[in-house]
C-alpha cells in the first residue's frame, strides 16, 4: 500500500494493491462462504466494495488532472507543486471512475485496509 502511495500516478501500483487486499479477503473467510463473506464486507465498506469492483474489472483506473485547493498546497510534493503552478493547480492522480463518479484510489485503498484489519 505505501509504495502505491509513494507513486501517486502509477495505476499498476494501485491496481497491485487492489489485488492484494482483494485476496486477503478471501484469505480471511477461510474455510467459510467466501462469496457471502465478501459481500457482507462489500455491504458494511464502500470502499472495499470499491477495491473488490476494481480488482474484478467491473470499475477501472483512470489518470486525470485533479484541482488542488490553494490550502492543501503545503501537503504537495516540490514536483506536484511545481506541476501545479503550470497546469491551472491542476495535478494529474489515479482515480476509481465510476460513469461520472470518481474517488481517489489512494484513498479508497487505505480505507479498504483498514476495514479490512478490523474485520
Amino acid at each position: 500500500m505505501s509504495d502505491a502511495a509513494a507513486h501517486p500516478l502509477s495505476a499498476k501500483k494501485a491496481l497491485l494493491a487492489a489485488l492484494l487486499i482483494d485476496a486477503e479477503a478471501d484469505r480471511r473467510a477461510g474455510d467459510g462462504d467466501v462469496l457471502a463473506f465478501r459481500a457482507g464486507l462489500a455491504e458494511r465498506s464502500e470502499a472495499l466494495a470499491l477495491v473488490f469492483a476494481v480488482a474484478g474489472r467491473e470499475l477501472e483506473l483512470v489518470t486525470e488532472a485533479v484541482e488542488v485547493p490553494l490550502a492543501d498546497y503545503p501537503k504537495l510534493s516540490e514536483a506536484d507543486f511545481m506541476v501545479s503552478l503550470y497546469n491551472q493547480h491542476s495535478v494529474q492522480r489515479v482515480r476509481i471512475a465510476r460513469g461520472e463518479q470518481r474517488w481517489d484510489v489512494h484513498a479508497v485503498l487505505r480505507e479498504a485496509v483498514d476495514e479490512l484489519s478490523q474485520s
